[in-house]
This record gives C-alpha cells, structure tokens and sequence, in this order.
C-alpha cells in the first residue's frame, strides 16, 4: 500500500485529533473569534460555498460515476467515489453528533452542529477525486499539478466561504479539511492496492479491440 498517502493519513488524522481537544478545551475560542470577525468583510466568498451543498456534490459524484463506468470501466473506482464520498458524508455527521458544537451566534438559517466542517470536509473530498480522476487523462506532470492546483484551490475556497458566511469557526474549517485528507488518503491507497493486485476485476465489460 501506498506508504506516501498512509503518512499522510496519519498526519493529518493527528492534527485533526490536536484541533479536536483544542476545541473541546476551549483553547480555540480566542482565536477562533478574531479570525471569524476577519472573514466577515470576505463577501468575495460567499459564493463558492453552492460547490459544497449537498445536491451539487451528489450531481458531481454522480457524473464522475458514470464517466468511471462507461468511459474507464473501473469498477473500483466507481467504489471508490461511492465510499469516499458517501462515508465521508457519514463520517462527519457522526463527528458532529458526538462533539456537539454549536455553531457561531451569527449563523442565520443553518442547522445542525458546527464541528467539523461538512462543506471543507466533504467539498475537498471530491473536488480531489475529481482532479485524482482527470489527473490520469493527461501525460504531462505539469497538466497533472495545473488539475491538482485548481480543484485545491476551489476546496479552499468552498471552506473559507463558510467563514464569510459566518456559519463555522476557523477551527471547524480547518479540522474538515484535515479530516478530509485523512479519510481520502486511505480511500486511495485502498483503491490503488486493489487495481495494482487486482487488475482484471476493472476491464470486466470492456470490449476486445479488433484489428482492421
């Protein structure tokens, strides 16, 4: 398995355990604060938080479903979208239920608990299997890191949206995106474990190409 993306995992897992008792400590409160009333005058992001509602995240996973299944025929990674998505999905909810925190006095219209982020966690999720998918379709290392680039930066920002909007602390945000890379890191090292000892299993269904 993927040695690269397990330490990744687990970094980012510890950090995200770090940020949790820092929450729950209220050692966070201070900062979380002064960065919120920051974000604030941010209105420039108020917009890119549509890209982690949940209808715009299901039609995007599903459209990368149906590319996985009729142009590449990989079934795993059809599974793949499916776990890491719908699992993370569940993931956060469970966090959020067993943490409990309520969400900033200025949150107008939202519901459920703040911590962490849904939009940060599962808006990165799959914007990056996004750009992990398309990243395959081109040979170039720098077309490869332009994808990454772009699809980062709009998890970024569907994150940071949630900070203009005033409906998560910093803290939230950053744990989502932690939790996010955890979670994904695993989920692709699984993947990629499979393809690598299991190859035949994804070209079920592709048709013989026959000469001319």
């Amino acid at each position: 398995m993927n040695k690269c993306l397990l330490s990744v995992s687990a970094l980012s897992f510890l950090l995200f355990l770090a940020i949790w008792a820092a929450v729950e400590s209220e050692a966070t409160n201070a900062m979380d604060e002064r960065l919120l009333q920051m974000f604030d005058s941010w209105d420039w992001l108020d917009g890119f938080t549509i890209l982690g509602y949940g209808y715009f995240i299901g039609i995007a996973s599903i459209l990368l479903v149906l590319f996985l299944w009729l142009r590449k025929r990989d079934y795993y990674g059809m599974v793949l979208v499916l776990v890491a998505v719908g699992g993370g999905y569940g993931l956060n909810t469970f966090i959020k239920d067993l943490v409990g925190r309520a969400r900033p006095p200025f949150a107008q219209g939202v519901h459920g608990f703040s911590f962490p982020s849904g939009h940060a966690m599962v808006g990165s999720i799959y914007l990056l299997l996004i750009a992990y998918f398309l990243s395959k379709e081109v040979k170039k290392a720098s077309q490869r890191w332009v994808i990454f680039f772009i699809f980062g930066l709009l998890a970024l920002l569907t994150g940071l949206s949630r900070l203009s909007l005033q409906v998560h602390y910093p803290s939230d945000v950053l744990a989502g995106f932690l939790l996010a890379c955890a979670y994904l890191s695993i989920c692709v090292a699984v993947y990629q474990r499979l393809k690598r000892n299991f190859p035949r299993v994804s070209m079920v269904g592709m048709k013989p190409k026959h000469d001319s």
